[in-house]
Order: C-alpha cells, then structure tokens, then sequence
C-alpha cells in the first residue's frame, strides 16, 4: 500500500495537476547557451546578472562560437552548468511547495468513520510500512501515546508519591529484547500469571518470615498480599502503562540519553478497543498538552490502557531507538560491561568501551542476526507528533471508551474478566507461597 500516492489522488487532484504543469513548464526552460539563443527575449528569471552577463558576451564572441575556442567551450559549460542549477533548483522548490501543501491537506482532512475501520485496525497498523504510517498520522490529531522501555545501565529513576521507581539502578537492565520476543506490551497480571518468577520476586522475604512466624497460613499471606496488589482499584495492575504527549525517557529509561520508546497514535487505542482510565484528575485526551485540568505537570503521565490482557502489539507502533550514541559493538552499552555489570573507575564513574560503533550501527548488526525480532517499524531517532490544539470531538471520544462509561454488558464482562484474574492470580501466589514456606528455616 502507497498511502502517499493513494491520498494524493483522493484527496489532491487539482494540486497535483498544478505542479504537474508547473514540472512540466520549467523542464521546458533553457538550461544551456543555445536554449537561450533561441528566445527571442531573455526570460525574466534569467535577467540574474550571473547569468545575462555571461550570455552576452558569449553572444559577443563570435570568433569563439565559430571556432569553438578553449576558451569559449569554457564559458558556455559554465553557463550551463549555471543553467542546469537554476532549473533544478526551480524543480525542488516546486516539489517544497507541493509537499507542503499536500500536508497542510491531510492535516485539515481527518479520517472518516469509514477510514478509521480501514486503516486504524491492529491488522491494517501492523502491516503499514515505516512511510505509510507517517503518512497516516499527518491526518490525525498528533496526541500520542508512548511506552518506554530499557537497554542499558539504569540511571534514569525518580521518587513518586508511592514511593522510589529506582528497581535496578545502577544495573545493566535489558527490558527490551524480552517485549520484542513476547510481541505485545502487556500488563502485571498477565506476566505474573505466565512467569511464575515474576510472582516470586514481588514478595519480600523478610514480611514472609514475619508471617510465618506469627502462625500466619498460606492462605491468610495470599488475602494480605492480593489486598496489596496494585493500588486501591484493579486497574492499575491489569493495564498497560503509556505516558500521553511526551516519551519520559527521563525518567522511567535506562542510559541517559540513550533512548527505546514505542509511539502510538491516540486514535489507534481508541479506534481498536483498547479501554483507557487514568488516575483521578490526571490529564484528559483531547486537550492537546500534558498537564491535569489544575494545570500541574503530571510526573508518571501514566496512562492506563486495559484491553482484557491482551497487551498492546508492538508492530502497530513505531520502535524509536537513539541512533547517534556511541556504543560497545559486543553490549549494545555506552558502558564497559563484565560479567553482565558495569565497571565502575576509581571516581565512582562508569568506564566506557575503547572501541565503539554508532547504536544505529549496534541495532542493525542485531536485527540482522535476529531478524524475528525486529518490529516492522523502527526509527533511529525520536519520532513525536504534537497536538493541532483541543479537540473536543477526541476528548468524547476518549472518554466514551473509558470502562465504566460502557454499556452493561461491557462493565460485566469486565467485573467477571477482574474476579477470573483474582482467582488465577491466588492460585499463583499460593503455589509460590507454599514453596516459600518450605524454603524458610524454621
């Protein structure tokens, strides 16, 4: 599919007639001394005094032009050369014009309901090439949602009101490949539910040993540990977490500057099911920045998208990897690893590679090697699409698909989805607690 060419001819007949006639009348213009002999009158656009002085005195020199002197030859390639830069820099400035046009087309011509079935589907978004897709999102709203994700050593952490997001600082961390092999952006419960270490490292240790010791059984530590899971409502745990209008790199990424993060057109989530709730009184859709309606930047931006444990394919995104950094050819790292962990210098800093290799460079040589691993649509630099300002019809729309905004049916389907998962998830725990208790000397 060549959604360029197919949007052109839908929807820019006339501006493509015109800059065809445009083309056409400049490669009709002289680009050498003969072609401007044969006008009678010098174009305007050739009275450029680089160009008329050199014409008349090649006009001057009849001796040259009649013997076709050194000399002459010389002048009139010269002048040609001229000739031929102006013309072509007649073609680019016309082709400048056009594409700027036909952007400001697409901008001002969002998606039908029609369009939005055809294009906005997992299946369409999965298929579209790197260029289609960008294509696409010049005719949709520029609010995006975006999912970091982490290579590297982890310097990247920060404090939230429920408490330190610092897991694995200072730690070679590798999130990335395990999401391309699993293909989906997925939330807690279901890798909890399919990875059974998972369950096992979100108990600590010592407050099992307090339990057992105060006679607690399996399943009284079990009730206490699913009455703390997640926060105070399901959702948390049962979603896929994006930022909304920006990527936060900065604080939930690996390396600075060195980032992965996955882009996603809002009307993609929506279009397709993906049910959103956010935190109470967190930023709204539609609104065409990222600040609560008090007007306070959002420190997590954390959106949650639920769509019954799916997880969000990561080929309808678009893979967003820094390309300029300077890497170790054999890690993937800005840093010297050993042994899977970073050296550290006799200043506290960490040592970076001798020999290194750009990470675009990195990240090809892996995907070469790797090929079922790479997602269709991946980009060398930080991809962001930026809002056209409030969109009052998105903002409805957004919220419509918020869970307990659907019909009955929906909000059933999603209560018995919730007491399914409670139930799965206690038979986990339980499995790992049991294992647990063995394990604790008595």
């Amino acid at each position: 599919m060549n959604l360029e060419r197919k949007f052109e001819k839908e929807l820019a007949k006339d501006l493509r007639k015109e800059t065809a006639d445009k083309l056409r009348d400049i490669r009709k213009k002289p680009q050498s001394f003969r072609d401007l002999q044969k006008e009678s009158v010098l174009p305007p656009e050739y009275e450029k005094p680089e160009i008329k002085e050199r014409f008349e005195e090649l006009k001057k020199s009849i001796f040259g032009r009649i013997f076709k002197t050194e000399n002459f030859r010389e002048k009139e390639a010269f002048l040609s050369a001229i000739l031929q830069s102006e013309k072509q820099s007649y073609i680019e400035e016309t082709k400048k014009e056009y594409e700027n046009k036909f952007n400001e087309i697409l901008k001002n011509c969002p998606l039908t309901p029609e369009e939005r079935k055809e294009y906005l589907s997992t299946e369409a978004m999965e298929k579209l090439s790197l260029n289609d897709y960008l294509i696409l999102t010049k005719r949709l709203s520029g609010e995006a949602f975006y999912h970091v994700t982490r290579y590297g050593v982890r310097e990247n952490t920060f404090m939230s009101t429920g408490g330190g997001h610092t897991m694995g600082k200072g730690e070679f961390v590798n999130s990335l490949t395990p999401l391309l092999e699993d293909g989906h952006i997925k939330d807690c419960t279901t890798t909890v539910l399919s990875n059974k270490e998972r369950a096992q490292s979100m108990i600590n240790e010592e407050f099992l040993r307090e339990q057992k010791e105060s006679g607690k059984s399996v399943e009284e530590v079990v009730e206490k540990i699913l009455a703390n899971y997640g926060t105070d409502y399901f959702l948390d745990r049962e979603s896929s977490h994006f930022s909304y209008g920006e990527q936060k790199h900065h604080m939930y990424g690996g390396e600075n500057n060195y980032q992965f993060f996955f882009y996603y057109p809002v009307e993609y989530i929506l279009q397709n099911d993906f049910y959103h709730s956010t935190r109470e009184s967190q930023i709204t859709i539609g609104q065409g920045y990222y600040y609560n309606r008090s007007g306070i930047k959002q420190q997590y931006n954390d959106f949650e998208i639920f769509n019954f444990g799916e997880g969000v394919p990561i080929n309808a995104g678009i893979l967003c990897i820094t390309g300029d950094i300077q890497v170790d050819p054999k890690t993937g790292s800005q840093y010297l690893l050993e042994n899977g962990k970073p050296v550290v210098d006799e200043n506290g800093e960490f040592k970076k590679p001798g020999k290194t290799i750009s990470s675009q460079e990195y990240w090809e040589n892996y995907f070469n090697i790797h090929p079922e691993l790479k997602p269709s649509k991946v980009m060398y630099e930080n991809f962001y699409t930026y809002a056209k300002g409030e969109n009052q019809e998105l903002e409805n729309w957004a919220k419509s698909k918020k869970i307990h905004k659907q019909d009955e049916n929906k909000q059933q389907e999603f209560l018995d989805y919730k007491n399914q998962k409670i139930e799965a998830l206690r038979e986990v725990f339980i499995e790992v607690i049991k294992e647990k208790y063995k394990e604790l000397k008595s």
